[in-house]
C-alpha cells in the first residue's frame, strides 16, 4: 500500500499533467469561451465557480501565467470547510463556497496576478475543470 504522501504526490503530478495538457488544448481552441474579469491595481476581485457535484467533495483553484507555468493556489474540502492554500497564495487570496459557488477573492491585486485561473473539482478519483477566468489587471 502506499503512504498518503505518495497518493498526494501523485495525484499531483497527474493533475499537473492532465491540466497542462488541457490548457494547452483548451487555449489554442476555446479561447473565446473563456470569461474575462478585469480590475484595477490595487482592487479586490472576486472570481466564481459554479460548484457541480451533488456531493461533499474537494474543491481546487489554480493559475496558468504565461501559458507555461501552472500554480496550485487552494484547495477546499466540503462548502463549509477551511481552505489550504499553496505556497505564495496565503496572504491576499481567500476561498470560500456555499452549496452552489465557490469563490476565490484576491485583496490588492497586483500586475502579476493577470493570468488564466482554472476551479475544478475531484469526483471520482479525477479532477474535473469547470470554469476558465482570465483575469487581467489593468
Amino acid at each position: 500500500p502506499r503512504s498518503d504522501t505518495t497518493k498526494r504526490t501523485m495525484r499531483s503530478f497527474t493533475l499537473v499533467t492532465a491540466l497542462f495538457l488541457c490548457c494547452i488544448n483548451w487555449i489554442s481552441v476555446s479561447v473565446s469561451e473563456t470569461q474575462t474579469v478585469e480590475v484595477q491595481l490595487g482592487q479586490e476581485v472576486t472570481l466564481l465557480c459554479p460548484n457541480i457535484s451533488n456531493e461533499q467533495t474537494e474543491a481546487e483553484w489554480f493559475r496558468l501565467v504565461n501559458r507555461t507555468k501552472i500554480s496550485c493556489i487552494s484547495s477546499m474540502y466540503k462548502s463549509d470547510g477551511k481552505a489550504s492554500f499553496c505556497d505564495g497564495f496565503q496572504n491576499r487570496f481567500e476561498m470560500s463556497s456555499n452549496i452552489t459557488t465557490v469563490f476565490l477573492q484576491i485583496k490588492r491585486v497586483d500586475f502579476s496576478d493577470s493570468g488564466l485561473y482554472f476551479c475544478g473539482f475531484y469526483i471520482n478519483a479525477h479532477t474535473v475543470i469547470t470554469n476558465t477566468i482570465h483575469l487581467n489587471v489593468q
